[in-house]
């Protein structure tokens, strides 16, 4: 009877879990945006924090940022819109044992990394890895006629890639610069690349973005 009892508690934890990273990694769907008279385009720059930027796998994380850092000055200076995520937990304790107590809430490792050209007040915090999770920032989005999105930042198969099908499901048009984005791993990156295509997402580099 106790085994018994020890395997339906540890059922009932993985059981817990499992529906805990469902819900934290799920894609959301909404409704279709409406067709602007005059649309505009956003850059949305995915979770590059200190938590972030410490992970050891990333390796050279140089050319990477300089071309995010391009990205967001391009932006400034032809008046596009600059939006800013951040990954961040709190209230459940579950949330920072999955995460490896990676992104706390008010912690410095939550913060926006120091390095990172911060070019706009547009900062949504999400729990979620979909963005779209956060209705004031949908909410933003819809307010300021945004039909187009440009993501770059982390990850290649989390956050960027659930966010960028949660705007597919809602009608933007979603365009990912292949060379600002993180992945553990080059073959990776390459896998998620074919993903994004299959899924209808776009993709373009930091070097043709800034010749738009």
């Amino acid at each position: 009877m106790i085994i018994i009892s020890i395997v339906g508690v540890l059922l009932l934890c993985i059981g817990i879990i499992s529906l805990r990273l469902v819900y934290l990694s799920s894609v959301t769907k909404g409704e279709s945006i409406a067709k602007y008279d005059n649309p505009k385009s956003a850059i949305l720059v995915l979770d590059i924090q200190n938590d972030t930027m410490g992970i050891e796998q990333y390796g050279d994380t140089g050319p990477l940022m300089a071309n995010i850092n391009r990205a967001i000055e391009y932006a400034k200076d032809s008046e596009m819109e600059i939006i800013y995520t951040k990954q961040e937990f709190k209230g459940n304790p579950l949330d920072l044992i999955l995460s490896n107590g990676m992104y706390k809430a008010d912690s410095d490792g939550s913060e926006l990394y120091n390095e990172l050209s911060i070019q706009s007040d547009n900062i949504f915090s999400k729990l979620r890895t979909d963005t779209f999770s956060v209705e004031h920032f949908e909410n933003y989005l819809i307010k300021n006629k945004i039909n187009t999105l440009y993501i770059v930042g982390a990850y290649a198969s989390a956050c960027v890639y659930k966010t960028a099908l949660g705007g597919i499901n809602r009608g933007y048009q979603v365009i990912i610069l292949e060379d600002s984005i993180f992945s553990l791993n080059k073959k990776m990156l390459n896998t998620m690349l074919e993903k994004y295509k299959l899924k209808g997402i776009e993709i373009s580099t930091i070097q043709d973005f800034i010749q738009l």
